[in-house]
């Protein structure tokens, strides 16, 4: 696979976490972090996590435009 495969893959994959968690009703649990407990919930990780896929995506289907033209 390339990496742009790759990157879509892993965006796929963080969409359906985030529909598992909330189909589960675990969007309030707390992560945590080193051992401990933080104010962070897993929706709002996993919401980080599907932007950040997202822009990558985004970026790499840009770039492969403006290497074609």
């Amino acid at each position: 696979m390339t990496f742009k495969n790759d990157t879509t893959k892993a965006y796929f994959d963080a969409i359906d976490i985030k529909k598992t968690i909330e189909s589960n009703n675990l969007n309030n649990i707390k992560r945590v972090h080193g051992g401990t407990d933080n104010e962070e919930t897993l929706e709002e990780l996993i919401t980080d996590v599907v932007s950040f896929l997202e822009t990558l995506t985004e970026q790499l289907e840009g770039d492969n435009y403006e290497q074609s033209n």
